[in-house]
């Protein structure tokens, strides 16, 4: 069993998107696990350019155990690569980070 998680987040429905994301902080705060990191990937990536107040607290903890990521290509896409620069997400290539996760051993979970 391994003790490192990757959290994806992909709907943009703060309600749902808000789930997965106070689950990883509360793990974060809990350092049960050795690695914790969130991913918002596709139609999420709008709730990172302008947060809605629901996922204010729950980001604030998922940023204690390492910024969160989004897809660069994405962001670019949907023209808010700017506010999510200026925010401190670390733009990735989502494909690959979600590969090399896996291959680093990481359990995946998708919200």
């Amino acid at each position: 069993m391994t003790d490192k998680l990757l959290v994806v987040i992909v709907s943009d429905d703060p309600t749902k998107a808000v789930v997965g994301v106070q689950m990883a902080g509360r793990m974060i705060e809990r350092h049960n696990l050795a690695d914790v990191r969130v991913l918002f990937f596709g139609p999420s990536e709008m709730l990172l350019a302008n947060p809605p107040a629901v996922l204010v607290g729950p980001l604030a903890a998922v940023r204690a155990g390492g910024a969160p990521m989004a897809c660069r290509a994405v962001a670019e896409r949907m023209e808010i690569l700017q506010p999510l620069e200026t925010t401190g997400i670390e733009l990735v290539a989502a494909g690959q980070e979600i590969e090399q996760r896996i291959l680093d051993g990481y359990q995946v979970m998708t919200f």
